[in-house]
């Protein structure tokens, strides 16, 4: 019977490792997604900064025309000066070219604006540009490592896996169920380990009755807290209310 407690303690402890590695493993496209974000809104704000420099660029051309034909406006109107009869025309003239002077002015210190925001948008684009490179080389290599780590990952499960085949060959078949329902529906954990006087899976205290049984090693016992495989291990049994050494981490569910 210890051989079977042992190997119930061993196929736990595998299923542990195991079904940590697969979380790790699960992990990984996560973590890609999470290394090319920071590419994703580089590329992001890169093209938001290459649209509003196009903008700008259109938002120019259309003053510099404006501008231009009201140049041509106000040319028009200072070559019909020494046409004009009267006082009243020439003054009505004067008062349209001082207008147009006027909207000249604006357009030109609007196209000035824009043509200050497009030498800041310039150089936004070019940090923007050296900030991509550089995310991108290390996305190289930040992906490079995942590869690395996933096909690890994928060899030690593996191996893992085939031990664990190996490992419940020659075991009850009865008890397997048993042992797969029990992990089944506690989070990953069929089998606990005594610690400190209390089930490792619960920490339901165990009576010193039921104690002195687990300690023989003599029968497959359950936890009457939370229905586990409860088994002996002195290592892990040490620590309050038990003599020879200090408590270890118990068995911990998922």
């Amino acid at each position: 019977m210890k051989q079977t407690i042992d190997l119930l303690y061993n196929l736990q402890t595998l299923d542990d490792e195991i079904y940590d590695l697969v979380s790790d493993e699960e992990a990984i496209p996560q973590a890609r997604l999470d290394q090319e974000a920071e590419v994703r809104g580089i590329e992001g704000k890169l093209k938001a900064l290459k649209q509003e420099s196009l903008d700008l660029a259109k938002r120019r051309k259309e003053k510099e025309v404006e501008t231009d034909a009201l140049g041509q406006k106000r040319t028009k109107f200072q070559s019909q000066l020494v046409q004009v009869k009267s006082n009243r025309e020439y003054d009505a003239l004067q008062h349209e070219i001082a207008g147009l002077a006027g909207q000249i002015s604006d357009f030109e210190d609007a196209i000035l604006e824009i043509l200050e925001r497009s030498e800041v948008i310039s150089r936004q684009i070019a940090e923007e540009e050296r900030s991509l490179k550089a995310a991108n080389e290390r996305l190289t290599q930040e992906l490079a490592l995942l590869d690395q780590k996933e096909e690890k990952l994928r060899g030690e499960i593996a191996a893992k896996s085939a031990s664990r085949a190996k490992l419940i060959e020659g075991m009850d078949a009865s008890l397997l169920v048993r042992y797969e329902r029990i992990r089944d529906v506690k989070d990953g954990l069929a089998v606990a380990t005594v610690q400190k006087g209390a089930c490792g899976g619960c920490f339901r205290r165990i009576p010193p009755q039921e104690m002195q049984i687990l300690r023989r090693n003599d029968r497959i016992m359950s936890c009457e807290g939370c229905g586990r495989i409860l088994i002996w291990r002195e290592e892990d049994a040490r620590g309050a209310g038990e003599p020879g050494g200090e408590g270890q981490p118990g068995n911990q569910g998922r």
